[in-house]
């Protein structure tokens, strides 16, 4: 059993409990610490986001976290997201009590590695936060998770993850679009292909949006979309016979 700094609890479905660490906890049971809630001048507002990866809705805090949602929703190797996952009693003080921390998410991926984040802006980095930071990383590193701290996206990536989440969600005509389009492209083209391709229904084009939500076509997605912008059939699905 680790020789844990700190307390941890869990909620695995019969409330909030600590958790002794003689076995991991399985992210896939656990429900969320405690329930959003926002203050007057907080500068947040709590949101329901819908993941992919869970089939469900992720109450966050605040639209750095759905930022954050947005770019681990659509990674093929998360298998598990959830919010604020769990409660930690940190080694540090203030004001003569011990400092308790909850992570904003956590996400598991297919070869079971546990991540806890703290999503936070760099200008809201206090000397505060990076003393809890710093426990946390601390405390997951005890127990064989990791733990990063999220402070955005840079805005030309948030406004694409935007746009392509609205195409997220698979829709029967997609399998055949995106032959028709790789049919036209081979392994490599531009989004013009796609807005050329379609017909007038929208069909290529949605899919070509949701086959790079999902990775099934490579795009810069640091860059604007334009008619020119490259688009590159993923190397794992070329490489299949």
């Amino acid at each position: 059993m680790p020789s844990t700094p700190a307390d941890w609890s869990f909620d695995a479905g019969a409330g909030p409990s600590p958790w002794p660490w003689t076995r991991p906890p399985d992210p896939t049971a656990l429900l969320r610490a405690r329930r959003p809630r926002t203050r007057t001048r907080a500068g947040h507002v709590p949101v329901w986001a819908y993941s992919t990866t869970t089939g469900t809705h992720l109450h966050l805090e605040s639209g750095l976290e759905h930022d954050l949602v947005r770019e681990l929703d659509r990674r093929p190797d998360v298998a598990w997201l959830v919010a604020q996952p769990c409660r930690l009693r940190l080694p540090l003080k203030r004001s003569g009590r011990r400092v308790h921390h909850v992570p904003d998410l956590l996400s598991l991926t297919t070869t079971g590695e546990v991540t806890l984040w703290d999503a936070r802006p760099a200008d809201r980095q206090d000397e505060a936060f990076t003393a809890v930071s710093r426990a946390t990383a601390r405390a997951c590193e005890e127990v064989g998770w990791r733990h990063e701290v999220f402070d955005g996206l840079p805005r030309v990536r948030r406004v694409n993850l935007i746009w392509l989440h609205a195409y997220r969600r698979p829709m029967p005509w997609y399998p055949g679009a995106f032959r028709a389009l790789v049919g036209r492209i081979g392994d490599t083209g531009t989004l013009a292909d796609a807005l050329d391709l379609d017909a007038g229904g929208g069909h290529v084009i949605s899919a070509t949006w949701h086959s790079i939500w999902s990775g099934a076509l490579e795009c810069d997605l640091n860059m604007p979309f334009r008619r020119h912008s490259p688009i590159r059939v993923a190397r794992d699905l070329v490489s299949r016979p």
